[in-house]
């Protein structure tokens, strides 16, 4: 009888501290919108919008850069597609062709329709931990304001990510998310104009960069009077693949 009172005062006295230090170490609160994006795409920084340098480029034959080498390729022969990326842990391109989303070989050659998803503004990033979940941009609605959502690539479904629209950080960010500007740890990934003098007058495109920590940007794309943008960079940082525009 006593070894059991005591006992009973014990757990007693043991669940009465673990209150006491939870009360002290409160449960972290749940993370921010913008927290849950970064984490989510495995960047270190907020996307820039960069607008004005590529958004011209609406869609174009899909291009490959080794960054390692410094050698580009085309990726697909014909025209159509935007936005693409890669997904987590492959060299796996996603793309988009109007409202169909299509998914490229890594050895090249056209993308295959996966499905149609009805007022697809542009994919984003792929998880940093889930291969097969995808963040993309969606047409707004009666605000004008694009929709954020989560696309499983295996089904097509899309579940929506709610966010405040009287909070100022979360419009930025989901205005910063329809840029193509992204850091990776130390590599900045933009867009930047370029300009030459030709015998026809002054040319102007737009072309990639990469900057790896302090060192000098490098013109990967080199497109050299083409309009070149809508980079995106593969999780072990080897690859880019980004849209070239026709001459038309």
């Amino acid at each position: 009888m006593k070894r059991s009172l005591a006992y009973t005062l014990l757990l007693t006295l043991l669940a009465g501290a673990a209150f006491a230090q939870a009360q002290k170490n409160p449960p972290p609160k749940p993370t921010t919108f913008t927290e849950k994006l970064l984490k989510f795409l495995g960047i270190s920084d907020s996307p820039g919008t960069l607008k004005g340098p590529g958004d011209e480029v609406t869609s174009g034959q899909l291009w490959l850069a080794d960054l390692q080498s410094q050698i580009t390729h085309a990726l697909t022969s014909s025209e159509g597609y935007r936005s693409p990326i890669f997904l987590a842990g492959t060299r796996e391109v996603l793309a988009l062709r109007g409202s169909d989303v299509v998914q490229v070989p890594a050895t090249g050659g056209e993308g295959r329709k996966l499905y149609a998803v009805d007022g697809i503004l542009k994919l984003v990033g792929a998880s940093s931990t889930d291969a097969g979940t995808v963040l993309i941009l969606l047409r707004g609605q009666s605000d004008g304001r694009p929709r954020v959502g989560l696309l499983t690539v295996n089904t097509g479904a899309v579940t929506p990510l709610p966010y405040d629209s009287a909070s100022s950080q979360d419009l930025q960010m989901v205005e910063d998310l329809a840029g193509w500007s992204r850091t990776y740890g130390d590599r900045h990934v933009f867009v930047k104009r370029q300009s030459k003098q030709a015998l026809s007058g002054k040319m102007e495109w737009s072309d990639v960069f990469l900057q790896v920590g302090n060192q000098p940007p490098q013109d990967v794309s080199q497109c050299d009077g083409l309009n070149c943008g809508q980079p995106s960079l593969s999780a072990d940082g080897h690859w880019l693949v980004f849209v070239k525009a026709s001459a038309d």
